[in-house]
């Protein structure tokens, strides 16, 4: 700020000790206080337009970090999903046939009762 009334303080001195009447000087005054405005506005709006296109690209950027950290998240949980399926399914295998294997031991035990309780 006081980079610009600095530049304000030097127009009016040099507006007021040049050598024009005062109605040419208040003039040039507004003309030159309304340049001033207009280029700082051209310069909020070039910063503004800056901001905006960072901003879109930080979000663009967060965006596809995202996206990226749940494509690596889903293939981890389906690469643990198949291994518990696999483990489930040994399980149930190992489970059917250990009581397959006790229904046989079972029925030869049965057998045998059987046999030796015949009397010829």
């Amino acid at each position: 700020m006081s980079f610009l009334r600095g530049i304000l303080a030097g127009l009016a001195i040099g507006y007021l000790t040049a050598p024009r009447s005062g109605k040419e000087t208040r003039e040039k005054l507004t003309q030159g206080i309304d340049d001033l405005q207009r280029q700082w506005e051209e310069g909020v709006d070039q910063v503004k337009s800056q901001v905006d296109r960072v901003v879109g690209k930080a979000s663009h950027s967060a965006n596809q970090y995202a996206n990226e950290a749940e494509e690596i998240f889903d293939k981890y949980k389906n690469e643990g999903q198949e291994k518990a399926d696999q483990k489930l399914s040994q399980a149930k295998r190992s489970y059917n046939n250990t009581v397959d294997n006790a229904a046989n031991s079972a029925e030869r035990g049965i057998d045998r009762a059987q046999e030796a309780l015949k009397i010829d």
